[in-house]
């Protein structure tokens, strides 16, 4: 069995992958991937990312540094998975080329306002992954 977490950064990402802790642990064959895509539309300093990969590399672990010491301290190991662009789009093209069996997710919260305005990278996901998903909150 496969199962992926898909974090972003946040707390609530940090929420997800603790849910997804708590699944590994009860299926012990299981496989934990942790899936962090970089939105240059969100980046502060994008040109910078764009010109360095190296730049783009010490992004992208001190983003997803406090769910690898979550991983870590719970005594488990994760394939790393980085991916660049839409993070919808990216993360279901990901998830169903790669059979994941379960997909954990967060939610940001947003009111029904910003949803209609902004769209839901969780909604979306779930709408277009061919696996079962969990969203945490």
């Amino acid at each position: 069995m496969k199962i992926a977490v898909a974090v972003d950064g946040s707390e609530q990402s940090l929420r997800a992958t603790e849910y997804a802790l708590m699944l590994v642990e009860h299926f012990p064959k299981a496989h934990l991937e942790i899936i962090y895509v970089t939105d240059f539309n969100k980046v502060e300093d994008e040109r910078l990312l764009k010109q360095s990969p190296n730049s783009l590399s010490l992004y992208q672990k001190k983003q997803i540094h406090p769910v690898m010491e979550l991983v870590k301290n719970e005594g488990r190991e994760a394939e790393i998975t980085l991916l660049l662009g839409n993070p919808e789009q990216r993360i279901i093209k990901h998830v169903n080329a790669n059979e994941i069996d379960h997909l954990v997710l967060s939610s940001r919260g947003l009111n029904a306002l910003q949803k209609l305005v902004l769209g839901s990278v969780s909604q979306k996901v779930i709408k277009n992954v061919n696996c079962s998903v969990t969203v945490v909150k």
